[in-house]
């Protein structure tokens, strides 16, 4: 009942400060009070939501640029993955340097044992090399053990150490 009677005088002091007042002051203090609901309003609804689409419309460039990238690579990725089910021949020393030649490299020594092979590549491109590597990963089913890859002084251009090893292609049963 505490909160109800103090209701009740609060409700008593407000109807009696009101009609004190004249009719020119009701006025300008209805006047006030709809100016401050009005910039509490703008402050707490309409600021925010005009301010966050804007920055999102700076955001938003850049994140369509992302997306793109994101779709690329995973394309890539999924191109990248080797298909199951097909027989792959076997790695030769042949067929590295053809792929290799083929991607413009050229080793210095490649050696083949089995499923793995080792390979000398100097003064050659790194993004050939890259670009070669994935192919080699698509095609033959071919991945890096070991990689030893040192830069040289001219852009581009490394000596690169490689073991890769050729996936066990799939039989079937």
């Amino acid at each position: 009942m505490n909160a109800a009677s103090s209701l009740s005088g609060l409700k008593q002091s407000l109807s009696t400060f009101w009609n004190e007042r004249n009719k020119r002051e009701q006025n300008m203090l209805l006047a006030g009070l709809v100016v401050v609901v009005l910039g509490l309003v703008y402050a707490l609804f309409i600021d925010p939501a005009l301010s966050g689409r804007k920055d999102l419309e700076k955001k938003l460039p850049a994140l369509r640029q992302q997306a793109a990238e994101v779709q690329a690579m995973a394309r890539d990725a999924s191109t990248a993955t080797p298909k199951t089910g097909g027989i792959v021949p076997a790695m030769t020393k042949e067929s590295i340097e053809a792929s290799l030649a083929r991607n413009g490299l050229k080793a210095q020594n490649v050696a083949v044992t089995g499923e793995m092979a080792k390979l000398q590549l100097n003064n050659a491109s790194f993004a050939g090399t890259v670009d070669w590597l994935l192919d080699m990963q698509r095609t033959a089913r071919v991945s890096v053990v070991d990689a030893n890859v040192e830069a040289q002084a001219q852009p581009d251009t490394v000596n690169a150490s490689l073991t890769l090893r050729q996936q066990k292609s799939e039989q079937s049963p």
